[in-house]
C-alpha cells in the first residue's frame, strides 16, 4: 500500500506551503494598502490647501470667468503674489505646483508656475500627454496620474479651479514621496523570505511527489503480471492485511485443457488464449472485484458482495468465455473454464484456508466434466439444515389446514391466452412464511406422510377446478400411482365426472425412477380411460426412453427447464430442444417449456414452435388464477 509516512510528510508539506503563501500575499497586500493610505492623505492634504489658494485669489481678485483668471495673472504684481504663495506647498515630496489654462484651441498654457527652478513663462504651452487633463476640465473633478516609471515622479494631481460653476483653470501638482521607498525596502527582505520558503517547500513536496510515483511504478511492476495486466501472486500478501473476506466471495477460476493447448498450438497461442481470458475476466467482473492471477492458467477472483451475487458473475465469466471465439495463426481454439466458488470465505481461519476450499472446488467441476461453476457454501449449507423440515412439520401442516396450492399460468402464444395453469405445493408456517417444497419433500419421500399430501394436493386442487371451470395440471410422482389409497381417490372423484378429468393434467416426472415400467404403462392408461391427460414432466432430464414415452401416449412434454434457461446463449441446449419438439410433433404430443425467464428465451422458443410456455417472464406462480391482462407484468 501507499507510503503512509510519505503522505504524511507531504500533507504537512503542502499546509506550510498554503499558510506561507497566504502570509506572502497578507504581506503584498497590506504594503499595497499602507501605499494607498499614503497616496489618499497626501492628497486630501493638498487638495485642502489647493482650495483655500483658490478661495483666496476668486475673492480678492474678483475671479468671475476664465478671461478674468487670465487678465489678472498676466499682472506680474498678483502673479508673484500668488507663485509665492503656492511655493510654500513646495517640500522634498512636492517639487512642481502650476496653474494652467486651456486656450480657445484646447492647448494648455502656463498661468502660473511656482517650481523654484526650470520656471516656465506666463502662457508658455503646456504639452499634454494624458487624457486627464481633459477629463478635470469636462467633469469638474479632480483627477489623479500615477507615473511610478518616471524618475522624480510619483503622482500628479489636476485640482479643477471653478467659478460660477465653470471650470477656468487647473491646479497640477506634481508629488513624490520617499516612504514608499523606505516601507518596500523594509518589507522586500521579508517577501523574498517567504518566496524562498514557498520554493523550497514546492521542491520538497515535488520530490515526495516523484517518490510516490516512482513508488506506484515500482508496485505496480511488482504485483502487476506483465502478460495479462492482472495483479500477481504478490499481491496477496498485500491483500492478506488489508482485505476483509466478510465482504467478499473467493472464486479460483482455471481454464480448461489449457495444457493440450500448448501443446497442439505452441505456448504462444496459449499467451495468446491467456491473454484473451484474462480480457474476458475484467469485462465481467464489477468495480471492487479483485482478479489477481494465481499462477500458470488459474486465476484467483475476489467478489464483492455489495451488488448482486458471487454466483452470478462466475456464470458470466463461464458463459463468456465458453462462448467465445479464439483464432490464433490460422487456428480456431475452443475453451472453457471451469470455477471453483467459495461464497463465506471469512468463516475460514484465513485467507490462505478459503482459498485452499475454492481451489478444491475447482477440482471437483474438473472432475465433474468442466465448464461448470461448484459452489462451497457452508453458510447455505448450515441453514439448509436448520431450515429443513421433518415429518412432524408437514403433519403439522396437514392437520392445521396450512397446506396451499399456487397457481403457474401456462400460455398459449399464439392465441394470446391462458392454456391452463400448473398446481404448485407450498405451505404456510406458522410464522407466516411461505415454506417451499423443496424444503420438506425431500424429508418425506417415500413415507406415509407424502401420500396424505398427496391427498391434500389433490383434493384442493380438484375443488378449485370444479369452482373456476380452469385446466390445472397436478405434479404427482410414479410412486403416487401405485399407492392404492391415492389411486382410489382418483378413481371415485373423476370416473363419474368427465367435465372435470377433462380439465385436469397429471404431470409425471420422466426422471422418476420407474422399475416396472409395464406397471407405469398401466397406470397412465388408467389416467387415459378416466379421460384425464397425461404430461411427462422435466423430459431431458433423465435418459429418455422414447418407446416408453410413445407406448404411454402421454399428451404432453414438458421440456425440462435446465435445457430452457441457457437456449438463448447454448447452441447444444437449442439443438436438444429442437430435437424434443420434433419428437412430439412426430408423436402427436403438444410440448410446453418451463423456466421461461426472459424475453430473449421466450423468442427462441417461438422460433423453435414450441406449443405452450410458462415461466417467471410471463408470470410468477400466484395464489389465484390470474386472467390473461396480469401476464407479463
Amino acid at each position: 500500500m501507499v507510503k503512509s509516512k510519505d503522505l504524511v510528510i507531504f500533507s504537512l508539506l503542502f499546509v506550510l506551503g498554503i499558510s506561507f503563501a497566504y502570509i506572502y500575499n497578507e504581506i503584498k497586500t497590506t504594503k499595497e494598502d499602507i501605499f494607498t493610505r499614503i497616496e489618499i492623505d497626501q492628497i486630501e492634504h493638498i487638495s485642502r490647501i489647493l482650495k483655500n489658494i483658490e478661495s483666496d485669489f476668486i475673492s480678492s481678485l474678483g475671479i468671475k470667468n476664465e478671461y478674468d483668471l487670465l487678465e489678472s495673472f498676466n499682472n506680474e504684481e498678483n502673479r508673484k503674489k500668488y507663485e509665492h504663495i503656492a511655493s510654500l506647498l513646495m517640500t522634498p515630496n512636492i517639487k512642481y505646483a502650476y496653474i494652467l489654462q486651456k486656450d480657445d484651441t484646447d492647448r494648455f498654457r502656463f498661468l502660473l508656475d511656482a517650481s523654484k527652478t526650470d520656471k516656465a513663462g506666463f502662457y508658455q504651452k503646456f504639452d499634454v500627454t494624458s487624457p486627464e487633463y481633459m477629463q478635470a476640465y469636462t467633469t469638474a473633478k479632480p483627477q489623479i496620474i500615477k507615473q511610478k516609471n518616471i524618475e522624480n515622479l510619483y503622482i500628479t494631481l489636476l485640482h479643477p479651479i471653478i467659478s460660477n460653476g465653470e471650470v477656468i483653470a487647473l491646479f497640477s501638482v506634481d508629488i513624490t514621496t520617499e516612504i514608499q521607498d523606505l516601507i518596500h525596502n523594509s518589507v522586500e527582505p521579508l517577501e523574498n523570505f517567504f518566496i524562498i520558503l514557498i520554493v523550497i517547500v514546492m521542491l520538497f513536496m515535488l520530490l515526495i511527489i516523484l517518490q510516490l510515483f516512482h513508488y506506484f511504478i515500482t508496485r505496480k511492476r511488482v504485483f502487476t503480471d506483465p502478460l495479462t495486466n492482472t495483479f500477481n501472486r504478490n499481491y496477496l500478501e498485500e491483500l492478506l492485511h488489508v482485505i476483509n473476506l466478510k465482504n467478499y466471495g473467493i472464486a479460483m477460476l482455471d481454464l480448461d485443457k489449457f495444457k493440450s493447448i500448448n501443446d497442439v498450438y505452441g505456448h504462444q497461442t496459449g499467451d495468446y488464449i491467456l491473454i484473451q481470458a484474462s480480457k474476458i475476466f475484467k469485462a465481467s467482473i464489477r468495480a471492487g472485484d479483485i482478479l489477481v492471477r494465481y499462477g500458470g492458467e488459474e486465476f484467483l477472483l475476489f467478489i464483492h458482495n455489495r451488488n448482486g451475487s458471487a454466483l452470478d458473475v462466475c456464470e458470466r465469466i463461464r458463459e463468456s468465455i465458453f462462448l467465445g471465439e479464439y483464432f490464433y495463426d490460422g487456428n480456431e481454439i475452443k475453451t472453457s473454464v471451469s470455477i471453483g466458488l467459495h461464497k463465506h470465505p471469512s468463516l475460514e481461519k484465513n485467507l490462505h484456508e478459503a482459498i485452499k476450499i475454492a481451489d478444491k472446488m475447482l477440482y471437483l467441476a474438473k472432475k465433474n466434466g468442466r465448464n461448470r461453476v461448484e459452489i462451497y457454501d457452508e453458510k447455505a449449507l448450515s441453514e439448509e439444515n436448520s431450515s429443513s423440515k421433518d415429518i412432524s412439520f408437514v403433519k403439522e401442516a396437514l392437520d392445521e389446514e396450512r397446506v396451499v396450492c399456487c397457481y403457474q399460468p401456462i400460455y398459449d402464444y399464439k392465441s394470446g391466452e391462458i392454456y391452463k395453469y400448473e398446481s404448485l405445493v407450498r405451505i404456510i408456517a406458522s410464522d407466516g412464511r411461505v415454506v417451499l417444497p423443496f424444503e420438506f419433500l425431500p424429508q418425506i419421500k417415500g413415507t406415509n406422510m407424502h401420500y396424505k399430501l398427496t391427498q391434500r394436493i389433490l383434493h384442493i386442487v380438484f375443488e378449485k377446478v370444479i369452482e373456476s371451470k380452469k385446466s390445472i395440471s397436478i405434479n404427482i410422482n410414479f410412486s403416487d400411482l401405485t399407492n392404492p389409497d391415492i389411486q382410489e381417490t382418483i378413481v371415485s372423484t373423476l370416473s363419474n365426472n368427465g367435465e372435470l378429468a377433462s380439465k385436469i393434467t397429471f404431470e409425471i416426472l420422466e426422471s422418476d425412477e420407474i422399475d416396472d415400467v409395464e406397471l407405469f404403462k398401466e397406470k397412465t392408461s388408467m389416467l387415459h380411460s378416466l379421460g384425464a391427460k397425461v404430461s411427462i414432466d422435466d423430459f431431458g432430464s433423465g435418459y429418455s426412453n422414447f418407446k416408453t414415452i410413445i407406448d404411454i401416449e402421454a399428451n404432453y412434454l414438458k421440456i425440462d427447464g435446465s435445457l430452457i434457461q441457457n437456449i438463448d446463449i447454448n447452441i447444444k441446449d437449442y439443438k436438444v430442444a429442437k430435437s424434443i419438439i420434433h419428437f412430439a410433433s412426430q408423436s402427436n404430443m403438444k410440448t410446453v417449456a418451463e423456466f421461461v425467464h426472459s424475453k430473449e428465451v421466450f423468442d427462441k422458443l417461438v422460433e423453435l414452435n414450441v406449443d405452450y410456455m410458462q415461466g417467471f417472464y410471463i408470470s410468477q406462480p400466484k395464489a389465484t388464477l390470474i386472467e390473461e391482462e396480469e401476464l407479463f407484468l
